[in-house]
């Protein structure tokens, strides 16, 4: 019911253009953002939806707009990302998936892998190769995939070390997709597909800045003499060399925000996030880590026990932070993208 009310009167996405948001600008966006926090309102979070809708705008017919976007910030759409490959990961424009065009539309053969909710999904977006005569960068297309309904889609979750199945396999076997699935012109999907992912690291970055267990590592290792049985670290269990990295990674939070501002007030300008959010992503995702593997270090020997408490939560948290040097483009992918876009260093 909140998602719905923010996204009739254009809080949801306060940064779109009407009708979807308010087409506030960055002052007006920050102001909303902070009377919000102060009311205790959290904005609503899109998840993937929220890489998606930017693209929509930019590159989505008027038809797909009215289709697809209202219906998403009110949350009556799910979306899921369709890139990667079992062969196309770090370099993702070497997809094997095919679409072929038909009387009917395009059918898609192919195996997508590392796919977030694709059980949940209603909707995906897709890239496949539509011209294999092309080079590998130009003959792709962006497509958008109904989940539900489409026949010949076949979902395979994927256990990971944290025990939990976030990620699957998604295999398309003649999958028949209408004409106006197309986001784009055909053969253009990179371009397409590289606004999303801008979008998927500004997201993920900002996410990451006190959402990472800093914030509770803080505040209950001053409010308690040691590990207690709801899984807290008392300021009893920290040294002062403990408290110095404590310290020093609230600093460090505090400075990547200043640094993500800058990307941020990029994307609700209506500006490609560009190569700026490749070097949010890389450092905080290294912070990230550094917050869990304190919290698990702090916890001392409960911190093994893989039991309902303070362990189990550290254990899971420090082992799904491993996955951030790969979720939204690997480490490598980032660096290279700083060295070239950034740098002006020759491709690797």
């Amino acid at each position: 019911e909140a998602r719905r009310a923010l996204a009739a009167t254009g809080y949801a996405a306060p940064h779109l253009p009407a009708p979807y948001g308010l087409g506030a600008g960055p002052v007006q966006q920050l102001a909303i953002q902070q009377e919000s926090r102060a009311q205790g309102v959290r904005l609503s979070d899109l998840s993937i939806a929220t890489w998606v809708v930017p693209s929509l705008l930019a590159y989505g017919s008027d038809e797909q707009r009215e289709r697809y976007l209202p219906a998403t910030l009110r949350g009556d759409l799910q979306w899921c990302q369709l890139f990667s490959e079992p062969e196309a990961g770090s370099d993702l424009a070497a997809l094997r998936t095919r679409a072929a065009r038909t009387d009917e539309g395009w059918r898609i053969t192919g195996q997508k892998v590392w796919t977030s909710a694709a059980r949940t999904a209603d909707h995906g977006i897709l890239l496949a190769r539509t011209d294999p005569d092309a080079p590998k960068h130009c003959g792709l297309t962006y497509f958008l995939v109904d989940m539900k309904r489409s026949r010949g889609i076949g979902i395979r979750p994927l256990k990971e070390i944290t025990g939990a199945s976030l990620f699957n396999e998604v295999y398309f076997d003649d999958v028949l997709l209408p004409p106006d699935a197309v986001v784009g012109e055909v053969g253009d999907g990179w371009r397409v597909a590289r606004d999303t992912l801008g979008n998927e690291r500004v997201h993920m970055a900002d996410q990451m800045t006190f959402d990472t267990g800093l914030e509770a590592l803080i505040a209950r290792s001053a409010e308690s003499d040691g590990p207690t049985g709801d899984g807290t670290v008392g300021a009893g269990a920290v040294d002062d060399v403990s408290r110095a990295r404590i310290g020093l990674l609230a600093a460090e939070a505090h400075a990547l925000a200043c640094i993500g501002l800058r990307t941020t007030l990029q994307q609700v300008s209506g500006r490609a996030p560009g190569a700026g959010a490749s070097v949010r992503k890389l450092v905080q995702t290294v912070h990230q880590q550094k917050v869990a593997e304190l919290t698990l270090e702090l916890l001392g020997p409960e911190g093994a026990v893989d039991e309902p408490g303070a362990g189990e939560r550290a254990l899971h948290g420090f082992l799904m932070s491993r996955c951030l040097t790969i979720a939204g483009g690997t480490t490598q992918i980032q660096l290279n993208v700083v060295a070239e876009r950034i740098l002006g260093l020759p491709r690797d």
